[in-house]
């Protein structure tokens, strides 16, 4: 275990950090100070110096990352400042709500609830409670916090529509509907309001959203960004009424919209699969340790199937579906800048093995004791190596599916997460699909006896002799269970909620041939990517 750093160490560099206007070093120095020893003069003198100049500088530098959706560097600005202001209820609101932006649910939940101590109704408190407690599985809490948090005109809107969320996660789609339909009584020009009840209608002509929609649609700008939620809405509507040309209209201007938005580079996905394959270029390897949990992560593209693996797993007795956890971009992407600012850019076996205890820490939160995890984050294929090197307990499912199939569900999808950015144009499409190509090639290539691929078509034409063949990747015992994910009760906070509920069928591979005319883009794309 290293030494501790000494104390007056850290308060020299936290007063050069000081004079230097460097105030989120400082001010974490000081508190680091002060964890150890609550009483140190010079550490409370030093705060108290700062509080007044440093608080509205550490504000501005937070805000300007969250605009930048720069999240960690906003978090670090934060951090500081409520060190600096422990009382001020704002601030630990902000960095709970940039916590959830990192999907850090743990953390989040830890900063609100020291808001909920002195404040117990605060809705927007209890809203960031609820969704923390969601994020890690706490159903029954989430509805409960959400619920306490309704009274509040400010706020009800945000209340109904996280209700909502949590009912069609449990599959509760009546429930849903009616939150999502109390939700635009009270905020009826919200387009996300509109997209989240699509999600649980069926439309026929005569469905009063539908028209509602379109009047909403008819009185803002139509070429809006902000209206692609309702374009997206509108695209579900007249495909569930065969309107084929219509519907592929407002998808089509949903994308655009989003991309534009979004303003999605590309490069920013491609640089971190380049430097992955340059720092693992050779395998690595860390010593297995004695551990009371094991993961299995299920990877791939969006959409080939990962929340149906994970439905099945969580069949089998022991097992804790976690759905889409953050844990291991977040902790590679730290190590990957470090590297990178280091004279020697290369890891090292003490990287590894650090890497491994933090992954190993950081899942066990999620865990809830279970003896197996499941972290079905599909871009965690990105870190497939880093997995391999760091926790040599860990089973790796990879997904596959056709891919014209994949880009097709992956188009017509409104995503939460910026993350998933390169969904909205054919050519982006196709240039990530390639971009995952190869670097499963090299992973491949590199833990050749570590990635379970599992194709979707497989899975379900043929589900017992597939499923049976998961089991013996996964170290679990196989069921007839096995055979009925639909009856799995974890909540499903991805765009499969729906579709998860129902048994195993074959058809979805085949929905993109209805635009089949439109789609020729999308294809001569990933013609030329040579994936089909």
């Amino acid at each position: 275990m290293p030494k501790k750093e000494p104390t007056d160490k850290i308060l020299t560099r936290a007063k050069r950090a000081a004079n230097a206007g460097d105030f989120q070093t400082a001010v974490t120095a000081f508190g680091q100070v002060l964890a150890r020893f609550p009483s140190n003069k010079r550490a409370l003198q030093g705060m108290a110096a700062l509080r007044a100049t440093a608080l509205p500088q550490l504000q501005a530098a937070a805000q300007q990352a969250q605009e930048e959706r720069r999240w960690p560097d906003a978090e670090a600005q934060l951090r500081a400042a409520c060190l600096l202001a422990p009382d001020q209820a704002d601030m630990g609101l902000a960095l709970a709500a940039c916590l959830m932006e990192q999907r850090k649910a743990p953390a989040a939940l830890a900063a609100v609830q020291s808001i909920l101590k002195k404040m117990p109704d605060h809705p927007q408190a209890l809203n960031i409670q609820g969704a923390a407690q969601r994020l890690m599985g706490q159903g029954a809490a989430a509805k409960q916090s959400f619920t306490a948090a309704l009274g509040d005109p400010a706020t009800d809107v945000q209340s109904l529509n996280n209700l909502g969320i949590s009912a069609r996660a449990e599959g509760a789609r009546t429930d849903a509907a009616e939150y999502y339909r109390r939700a635009i009584a009270a905020d009826p020009a919200n387009p996300a309001l509109h997209l989240n009840l699509s999600q649980e209608t069926t439309y026929s002509a005569d469905t009063p959203h539908l028209q509602q929609m379109r009047d909403l649609l008819a009185s803002k700008d139509r070429n809006s960004p902000a209206m692609a939620p309702l374009h997206f809405a509108l695209f579900k509507a007249f495909d569930d009424l065969g309107e084929t040309d219509m519907a592929f209209a407002h998808l089509e201007k949903a994308n655009t919209l989003a991309k534009a938005n979004l303003q999605y580079d590309f490069q920013k996905d491609a640089i971190p699969c380049a430097l992955s394959k340059v720092l693992l270029k050779e395998p690595m390897h860390s010593a297995e340790v004695a551990t009371t949990q094991r993961p299995i992560f299920i990877t791939g593209l969006p959409r080939t199937g990962t929340t149906l693996a994970e439905q099945i797993l969580a069949r089998s007795e022991g097992t804790r579906p976690c759905g889409e956890l953050t844990v291991v971009q977040l902790a590679v992407v730290r190590l990957m800048r470090e590297v990178m600012d280091r004279p020697q850019k290369a890891l090292t076996q003490s990287d590894i093995d650090d890497l491994g205890a933090e992954l190993r820490s950081g899942l066990a939160e999620y865990g809830d004791g279970a003896a197996v995890l499941i972290d079905k984050m599909p871009l965690n294929f990105r870190w497939i190596g880093f997995i391999c090197a760091a926790l040599p307990e860990a089973r790796i499912v990879h997904m596959s599916r056709d891919p014209m199939a994949v880009a097709w569900s992956l188009y017509r999808q409104s995503f939460d997460s910026a993350g998933n950015g390169f969904v909205y144009d054919p050519s982006d499409i196709a240039r990530f699909m390639a971009l995952h190509r190869d670097l499963m090639t090299h992973w491949r290539n590199c833990y050749p006896d570590r990635i379970f691929d599992l194709s979707y078509e497989a899975l379900v034409s043929d589900p017992e002799a597939t499923t049976r063949a998961l089991a013996a990747a996964t170290g679990l015992d196989w069921s007839e269970n096995w055979l009925t994910p639909e009856k799995a009760s974890h909540l499903v906070l991805t765009a499969s909620a729906r579709q998860i509920r129902k048994p195993i069928y074959r058809d979805s591979n085949d929905q993109w041939a209805r635009y089949d005319a439109q789609l020729a883009p999308m294809r001569a794309a990933l013609v030329a990517a040579g994936l089909i």
